[in-house]
């Protein structure tokens, strides 16, 4: 019976979205403390490129696509869809070593602001928008959906989004079932 216990408690702790270093190590620049206002800056708000489970960059041209993931799902936590339209950017501002502010723009007219947290991790900055659901009792009759995101400079001067998601569960322990992914953009710098 304690065997069974420990397995539940192991299995609910280990139940997290994680990251893959490999679609983005050769495309970042690691960033250190010092580092962080080289962060600050005017970005698109939708992405030129994305990265394969490689790290290879591809060139995203259908606008439908670029609607979907444009910069502010990643950083909300939220369902957050603009029409394409190069007009928009986002700004990003250090308000100070833990804090970061985005702030989305279309024409020069402010239409939205995120404050968040970060922490510096491996080179990139983790944005404090984790978002974990608990569905039913997990693995026996549940599971768990969670992402989070993080956030570097590539070595063009873009902006990297990596996200990862995850969505798993199981019936007494036995049907287990779920997805899940790692996501890398690149956003273009404009200033």
């Amino acid at each position: 019976m304690r065997l069974l216990i420990y397995l539940f408690v192991i299995l609910l702790m280990c139940s997290c979205a994680s990251f893959s270093d490999k679609m983005i190590r050769e495309n970042k620049t690691a960033l250190s403390e010092n580092d962080f206002s080289k962060l600050e800056g005017k970005y698109e708000l939708f992405p030129d490129l994305k990265y394969d489970e490689k790290g290879n960059p591809e060139i995203i041209d259908s606008q439908d696509y670029k609607t979907r993931n444009n910069l502010n799902y990643f950083v909300k936590s939220e369902k957050s869809t603009y029409d394409y339209d190069n007009s928009y950017f986002v700004e990003i501002k250090l308000l100070s070593q833990n804090r970061i502010k985005f702030i989305t723009q279309k024409n020069n007219i402010k239409i939205d602001s995120t404050e968040l947290g970060v922490e510096l991790k491996n080179g990139l900055f983790y944005l404090d928008n984790k978002y974990l659901k608990r569905n039913g009792i997990p693995y026996f009759a549940g599971g768990y959906n969670n992402h989070k995101t993080r956030i570097g400079l590539s070595k063009n001067n873009g902006l990297l989004v990596n996200y990862a998601y995850d969505n798993s569960g199981a019936i007494l322990f036995l049907f287990w079932a779920g997805s899940s992914y790692n996501l890398g953009y690149h956003y273009k710098r404009i200033e």
